[in-house]
């Protein structure tokens, strides 16, 4: 049913041109936003380890230069394109603008399966189309700054980063052309489980509101509610992990070799263990294995959370779902046919422009940290530990309670670089989500068209309506 729906691309333009009917913006103008300003396509070659040389497509994608430097992944697949990197970048502009970020879209990436190489074939790769990308403008602290994607992570950034700084030894924030780096080498805390760490809170910021749940017919918070997840990556796994500790229930997972289900819940942490020993989840004891794993789309559960590939969610499937809320990890997991049938059984769906911002978020700080050559809160988390101390002492004083009783080590400790990164994401995903909230209201469109309004809008305003940037 998904063939004859519209590709990824198309399915980004469909909903910009449906917000476009929104905002009071020259269409010119709309025109020139939603075009990619600057495309290239390579061919890598690769001296294989058995000494024969094979050639790979190589893509890199910069949507918007409206702000610089241009921020997106770096996916490593055998299904990549260039149509799949435009889409993706042209998102990535519409998501920075949507979180408030100080980057413009970009996205790149390489026709190859990852799984098929050696780690010296992938390092060698990597280091050949960095090279390429930074001959050609398209990698700089200042331009064009890559992170991870799928197939690809922190020792693809890493040898992106030293690749570039080899052949740019005087430039004092080299460091800074590439994050989700290692955490020795410039990488910062938080950063593997960002993006799953952002759905938990644009999810649990829903949930805690009384007008939506109402709607939908559920109480508020997210204690008790049965969730169902799709790709038990890094983004499907840490947002399993972190509902679970606010008290949520995982019943099932859906991987594309299998899946797994148990009504009275499965442990997130022992499937990730599973998961990594064996390669599929066919074999966990402590769940019934199902060897369809679209099948469990169909089972009764509160929240579906798609955490794998882009139009996972379908003409063909949708209608199955028994769920109430859809908070999408992915990139485009929902098709417009989907959609429509999902919003006439009313069930609430977070969009990803909103829900996965958080990797692109954590990757900002990472950048910031970079550029600034001090990690986060060094300068004053003393400072703050010795006046948490001081006002203890001052309470304890007046209430005349004794000063043995408190735990000195946690009140007298200042906030530490992870709890500030944590605390930063929070802040900016429950921002974004209020806004999104409140033009969803006022216009009375759904929340992927409110996410959309409040981009485009944004975009247009930091161009001075077209004039500069773009």
């Amino acid at each position: 049913a998904k063939d004859n729906e519209p590709s990824f691309l198309e399915m980004v333009n469909l909903y910009f041109d449906q917000a476009s009917g929104h905002v009071d913006i020259k269409p010119e103008v709309l025109e020139l936003i939603k075009n990619c300003d600057t495309a290239i396509r390579m061919t890598i070659p690769l001296w294989r380890d058995d000494g024969s040389i094979s050639y790979y497509r190589a893509y890199r994608a910069q949507h918007s230069h409206h702000k610089l430097p241009v921020k997106g992944g770096t996916r490593y697949a055998p299904n990549v394109d260039l149509a799949e990197v435009e889409a993706l970048a042209f998102l990535m502009t519409l998501k920075c603008a949507c979180v408030n970020l100080p980057f413009g879209g970009a996205k790149g990436g390489i026709t190859v399966d990852p799984k098929a190489l050696s780690q010296q074939e992938k390092e060698r790769l990597t280091r050949r189309y960095a090279l390429e990308l930074g001959k050609k403008g398209f990698l700089s602290p200042a331009i064009d700054v890559p992170g991870p994607d799928m197939g690809t992570g922190e020792y693809e950034m890493a040898w992106m980063m030293d690749t570039y700084r080899q052949h740019h030894p005087t430039n004092l924030n080299g460091i800074a052309c590439t994050t989700g780096k290692p955490l020795d080498i410039g990488g910062i805390p938080g950063r593997a489980e960002s993006t799953g760490l952002g759905v938990f809170y644009a999810l649990r910021e829903f949930c805690r509101d009384k007008e939506y749940m109402d709607k939908i017919e559920m109480l508020t918070g997210l204690g008790d509610k049965g969730v169902v997840v799709q790709g038990y990556g890094n983004v499907g796994y840490w947002v399993s992990h972190f509902l679970q500790k606010e008290g949520a229930k995982i019943l099932g997972v859906i991987e594309p070799t299998g899946a797994v289900y148990n009504e009275n819940g499965i442990d997130a942490d022992d499937l990730k263990q599973f998961l990594k020993k064996h390669n599929s989840l066919r074999g966990y004891p402590k769940a019934q294995v199902i060897e369809n794993s679209e099948e469990v789309f169909k089972y009764p559960c509160d929240v579906i959370i798609p955490a794998a590939v882009e139009r996972s969610i379908h003409g063909g499937n949708a209608g199955d779902f028994k769920c109430k809320i859809v908070a999408e990890g992915a990139n485009g997991p929902t098709t417009p046919a989907g959609e429509k049938l999902l919003e006439e059984k009313g069930v609430l769906i977070i969009p990803d422009l909103l829900a996965n911002a958080g990797g692109v978020t954590v990757s900002y700080f990472e950048y910031v940290k970079n550029l600034g050559h001090i990690k986060p809160g060094l300068l004053t988390k003393r400072w703050q530990g010795k006046r948490n101390r001081d006002l203890v002492e001052a309470v304890a004083k007046v209430k005349r309670k004794s000063l043995d009783e408190v735990n000195w080590k946690e009140v007298a400790e200042g906030a530490r670089e992870i709890d500030l990164v944590y605390s930063g994401l929070e802040q900016i995903m429950s921002e974004a989500v209020e806004e999104t909230v409140k033009t969803s209201k006022e216009l009375g469109v759904n929340l992927r068209i409110a996410a959309f309004v409040n981009s485009i809008k944004r975009i247009e305003a930091s161009t001075l309506k077209g004039t500069i940037g773009l």
